[in-house]
């Protein structure tokens, strides 16, 4: 377990973002869940020397945005659940996994619900929770704190637990 405090620890942050969701990008996790009260296609990975190539060689040099590492992850055979609000911010993100969508079909379920704060990203063998939410702000620069943990118990109980939760209301998109 590691507890992370932004915008001091922002580049431990980043770093441990950049790590995981490259990871994800290479073996994804069944499925991913992405909790974001507030959701922006913020910049996730720096490839600006291409340290990335190798993950994925059509990522360009320079940032690599949220919505294309998850692209990536589906193009992979990755499910990912992503939840947020019915919110105006988070309308671009939210219509750029609808896009996801019509390609990628039931790998991708997306809820939106008005009361929503949770925050979080939920793989296999990992969680990271706290206050942050996906958008620039929160990882750069707002006073945020996160948890990381590697537990297999606590991953698999909060894993029942949003199963539990939000599988009713994932809205996923059959292929056309």
């Amino acid at each position: 377990m590691r507890d992370l405090t932004g915008p001091v620890q922002a580049r431990a942050i980043r770093d441990l973002l950049q790590s995981l969701f490259a990871l994800e990008a290479l073996q994804p996790s069944n499925p991913l869940w992405l909790l974001s009260a507030w959701i922006t296609d913020a910049p996730i990975l720096d490839n600006g020397a291409r340290q990335y190539a190798a993950v994925d060689s059509e990522w360009g040099a320079g940032p690599v945005m949220l919505s294309t590492v998850l692209r990536t992850i589906l193009e992979r055979g990755g499910r990912i659940n992503v939840i947020t609000r019915p919110d105006s911010i988070n309308e671009p993100f939210v219509e750029s996994m609808r896009r996801l969508q019509k390609s990628h079909g039931e790998r991708l379920a997306l809820a939106l619900e008005d009361d929503f704060h949770d925050k979080g990203l939920l793989g296999d063998y990992f969680e990271l929770a706290g206050s942050m939410n996906f958008t620039r702000k929160g990882i750069e620069t707002n006073e945020e704190h996160l948890i990381f943990r590697t537990d297999p118990h606590v991953i698999a109980e909060r894993r029942l637990v949003l199963n539990d939760r939000w599988k009713s209301k994932l809205n996923v998109a059959a292929r056309s």
